[in-house]
């Protein structure tokens, strides 16, 4: 049975601050999409699912002051972040808008680039999504998204508590009509929503003791707690049991920790 909240990761306060500091993180391979796109001076841009901050800076600078972005964001605190973050930067022309990613109610066909990061994989049917994305540019415009696919976040030595809270976020993600696995699928995605000229860049990088995103499976196992709780895939006890020993593994210098794989990819709307 789906969560009344679908969003895989949850809205905790954590989990914002998170997506803060992401944002930073990711900046240099957001610049190197935008690269590939060519986002003109004065182009109209969405992102769908921006969150607290997303790549809204980095569009409203390739754009220009000519030019325009619009965020969407389902989640009250998100938006108010966004907004925040928004007036803060001085983005005059980046507007926040508080609505469903798979139904904007925006107007079809009117903007260069759709795009968004991290999205599909956190949401239950990605497809409708990929679809209101193609929807909502104009014939020749681009539809880029940056996802993920969990297959390949490991470390190395194995630990066994890593490998039953990787089963576990699994099994919860299948309950919910979650694909953790969706990023080796959006190239095809695209391509099945009509677009062409499709494109991908693969991503993978090493966590050493110190990388900022080190932690990133401790972060999600502690967004994901009260929902396998509640879905009673495991007992608090041994959760607690579990996670403890994955943060000493982490701490340890001498775990070597692979990312998600990472995938970036892009198509064209015929014209």
């Amino acid at each position: 049975m789906a969560d009344s909240d679908p969003y895989y990761l949850g809205y905790r306060r954590a989990e914002q601050e998170r997506l803060q500091r992401q944002a930073e993180e990711l900046a240099h391979e957001a610049r190197w999409l935008l690269d590939q796109i060519d986002v003109p001076v004065g182009a109209r841009a969405i992102e769908l699912g921006c969150g607290p901050r997303g790549c809204l800076d980095l569009l409203s600078e390739r754009v220009g002051p000519t030019g325009s972005v619009v965020g969407i964001e389902r989640s009250d605190e998100a938006v108010a972040l966004a907004r925040r973050f928004v007036t803060e930067r001085g983005l005059r022309n980046v507007e926040i808008v508080a609505g469903d990613a798979r139904a904007t109610a925006l107007a079809r066909g009117t903007f260069d680039l759709a795009t968004a990061r991290l999205v599909l994989v956190n949401v239950p049917r990605p497809e409708e999504i990929v679809a209101e994305m193609v929807a909502l540019v104009r014939p020749g415009g681009i539809v880029a998204l940056h996802e993920a696919d969990w297959r390949q976040h490991v470390c190395d030595p194995p630990l066994p508590a890593w490998d039953r809270i990787f089963d576990l976020h699994v099994r919860y993600a299948r309950m919910n009509g979650i694909d953790l696995f969706v990023g080796t699928k959006v190239p095809r995605m695209l391509a099945e929503a009509g677009l062409v000229d499709v494109q991908a860049n693969p991503l993978i990088h090493v966590y050493p003791l110190g990388h900022p995103r080190r932690m990133i499976f401790y972060d999600f196992a502690e967004n994901l707690r009260d929902r396998l709780l509640q879905q009673a895939l495991i007992d608090g006890d041994e959760l607690t049991e579990l996670t403890a020993a994955l943060k000493r593994h982490l701490d340890d210098p001498r775990t070597f920790v692979v990312s998600h794989l990472f995938l970036q990819a892009w198509g064209r709307k015929p014209s």
